[in-house]
């Protein structure tokens, strides 16, 4: 087997974890399924992680980076709040589509209920996005792009319900079309609200 660096095999581990949420769940995760989908044996798993909380930490640093901080390096950048909008909601849902087991992590009831320090860390980094989105809509209404009678928060707290709300669909397989298409859809009337 070829040797990989530590952060390689941790990176594969959390992928192998990740993609085992979007099909079957967080229940069904264990240490054995995890190593089988990474292709590994279990005790590379557990050169890696301590165990499976090691590995969900993992996973909310993941999704922490992947979602919160690319919405903030977006909403820092130079184009217009309402382009900057569109930028977050697209990747966010362009995530999903390819780990759609990442609202499945968020939103498990193993996790929020089960891991109390990793719910009350993944509702900061969420209170954290829907800061940096609202910021991006307060700047939008400044700036005469987006209307004036909008609140930001409660604006950024829709956008993130109709991200989550078709990822959910999604995983049910209540969907008629691909999750980017229905987002497209969501996002054109978005527009019609808020501008």
């Amino acid at each position: 087997m070829e040797k990989k660096s530590t952060r390689i095999r941790k990176e594969e581990i959390v992928q192998a974890t990740l993609g085992l949420v979007g099909s079957r769940g967080v229940r069904a995760l264990t240490i054995s399924a995890i190593a089988e989908s990474a292709g590994m044996c279990e005790a590379n798993i557990y050169r890696h992680f301590s165990g499976k909380d090691g590995i969900f930490s993992a996973l909310a640093d993941f999704i922490g980076t992947s979602v919160m901080g690319k919405a903030a390096a977006i909403a820092a950048g130079s184009r217009s709040p309402l382009e900057k909008l569109e930028t977050i909601f697209f990747s966010h849902i362009s995530l999903v589509a390819d780990y759609p087991g990442i609202p499945r992590f968020i939103f498990s009831e193993d996790v929020l209920l089960g891991h109390p320090d990793l719910a009350k860390s993944l509702a900061m980094r969420i209170g954290n996005y829907v800061e940096t989105v609202s910021g991006v809509i307060a700047a939008g209404i400044d700036e005469g792009e987006l209307r004036q009678n909008i609140s930001p928060r409660e604006t950024a707290l829709i956008m993130l319900g109709m991200i989550q709300f078709t990822a959910l669909r999604q995983t049910m397989g209540g969907l008629s079309c691909d999750i980017e298409t229905e987002a497209r859809k969501l996002w054109s009337n978005f527009l019609i609200l808020i501008s």
